[in-house]
């Protein structure tokens, strides 16, 4: 007879791979919960370049598995904690002439991907107004048509409203409009060659892709 502790990491990489069409995943963490009765096993499966997470409760014996999807003791969640998607990194440089700038005395540089008629680039937005952080702050566009129709040519309208405050040499209308439409058509292929699907995304002087409210 074992009193031995169960090998959760096991017990949930066994039930994957009999159970589920998972072929590229990591098993990154045991947790604990609110309930003696369950562990939390952190998975990261791999999707293009990212990592999702996905949680699978283990039984503290080590004989039930609940795969992605919530515990409830005394109908609360045994598990609160946010997991942030891994969404990699990219490996070429980000162009950056001609795009406004938060905070354009901080010493880090990160790229903002944004959508004109996206609420929370907006709400991000606001929250730069007033920042002074470490990071100076590139807004960059990748409007998405499909949720937010005409969102690119309020992009064009925004960079050329930025270029005719900054850009004295173009010659008038006409050349402000051109130059808009190739800065925002070169934000949108960097953020297509990127694998960016969602906005507000930003990158990290390191390359790395992170999603949501801006934070500092």
């Amino acid at each position: 007879m074992s009193c031995a502790r169960p090998d959760y990491k096991k017990v949930a990489n066994d039930f994957i791979t009999s159970s589920t069409p998972l072929k590229d995943y990591a098993i990154r963490e045991v947790a604990n919960t609110s309930s003696s009765s369950w562990k939390a096993v952190l998975v990261y499966a791999k999707q293009g370049r990212a990592n999702m997470p996905l949680v699978i409760f283990v039984s503290s014996d080590g004989k039930s598995v609940v795969p992605n999807s919530m515990v409830y003791a005394d109908n609360k969640p045994i598990f609160t904690r946010h997991l942030e998607p891994e969404l990699g990194r990219i490996d070429f440089r980000l162009s950056e002439k001609d795009r406004f700038v938060y905070n354009p005395s901080g010493k880090k540089t990160i790229y903002m991907f944004t959508d004109p008629d996206c609420p929370y680039c907006l709400k991000a937005k606001e929250k730069l107004q007033s920042y002074s952080g470490e990071y100076r702050v590139v807004v960059k566009y990748f409007p998405l048509e499909q949720i937010h129709p005409g969102a690119t040519s309020k992009a064009v309208s925004q960079e050329a409203d930025w270029l005719k405050e900054n850009r004295k040499d173009l010659a008038g209308k006409a050349d402000i409009l051109k130059e808009a439409r190739r800065i925002v058509q070169e934000d949108i292929m960097e953020a297509q060659k990127a694998e960016i699907s969602g906005v507000p995304t930003y990158v990290m002087e390191d390359g790395t892709l992170k999603q949501g409210l801006f934070s500092d």
